[in-house]
C-alpha cells in the first residue's frame, strides 16, 4: 500500500461519511505527532467496540505521522469547503454583481438603467454594431423574457433575446460557489471583498475566525 492509498484508509477511518459535514470543522484545529498517537488510540478502542473488519479498520501501517498529515489535510480541506458555503450564501443574499463582472467572470451582464441605444453596443458581438433593425428584433424577441423592473439584464447572442432579474445569484444564472472559490483563491480578490466590501462581523462568520487569523493558517 502506498502512501496515498494509506491517506485514503486513514481518512476514511476518521470520518463518518453518513454524517461528515464540513460546519463541523471549521473551528477545528490541527494535532501534532501527541495528538494523533491519542486519535489511533481512540480509533482503535472504537474500531473494537464496533467489531469492524480488518479491511474496515485503519490499516496497521498508519503512523502517528501518517496519521497527523490526513488529520490535518482533512481540517483544511473541509475548512476551505464550509468556507465556500458560507462565502457563496452571502454572495447569494448580497447579490454581488458587480464584483462578480469585475473579479470572476465578465459575460455580459448590464444594470437595466444603463439600457439605452448606446449601451445596446454593449451586447453587440466584437467588430460589429447593433442597428435599429437589430434592436427592434431584440424588442420583439425580448417580450416575454425582459422586464424594466428587473434590476440586471442580458442578452442570448442566439436568440438575440434580452432576459433580466433582480437575483441572478438567487436564480442560478451567476455562480456563487464558483465566484467564492475564486475569491479564498486569488489574493486581490480576497483583499477587496474582505477589506472593502465584507464587514468584519460578517467575514468572522464566513471563515470561522478573524481576517488575520485566517491570512496566518498553514
Amino acid at each position: 500500500m502506498n502512501k496515498a492509498e494509506l491517506i485514503e484508509r486513514i481518512v476514511n477511518a476518521l470520518i463518518d461519511p453518513w454524517t461528515d459535514d464540513p460546519e463541523d470543522y471549521l473551528y477545528a484545529t490541527p494535532i501534532d505527532r501527541y495528538g494523533a498517537v491519542d486519535l489511533i488510540a481512540q480509533i482503535r478502542d472504537d474500531e473494537e467496540s464496533c467489531e469492524l473488519e480488518p479491511e474496515e479498520c485503519l490499516p496497521e501501517e498508519a503512523t502517528p505521522e501518517l496519521v497527523m498529515e490526513a488529520f490535518n489535510c482533512l481540517i483544511r480541506a473541509r475548512k476551505y469547503e464550509a468556507r465556500v458555503a458560507r462565502l457563496a450564501e452571502w454572495i447569494t443574499d448580497n447579490e454581488c454583481v458587480c464584483e462578480y463582472v469585475n473579479y470572476y467572470d465578465d459575460w455580459g451582464f448590464l444594470p437595466t438603467d444603463f439600457l439605452d441605444d448606446d449601451y445596446m453596443q454593449y451586447f453587440a458581438p466584437e467588430g460589429k454594431r447593433f442597428y435599429a433593425k437589430d434592436i427592434l428584433r431584440i424588442g420583439m424577441n425580448s417580450v416575454n423574457t425582459f422586464s424594466f423592473a428587473d434590476e440586471y439584464c442580458w442578452l442570448d447572442k442566439e436568440k438575440m433575446q434580452l432576459h433580466s432579474t433582480s437575483h441572478p445569484f438567487r436564480d442560478g444564472i451567476l455562480d456563487a460557489e464558483g465566484f467564492a472559490r475564486h475569491i479564498l483563491l486569488d489574493v486581490e480578490s480576497f483583499d477587496y471583498m474582505f477589506n472593502d466590501i465584507i464587514d468584519e462581523d460578517d467575514a468572522h462568520y464566513i471563515l470561522g475566525c478573524t481576517k488575520e487569523a485566517y491570512l496566518n493558517e498553514d
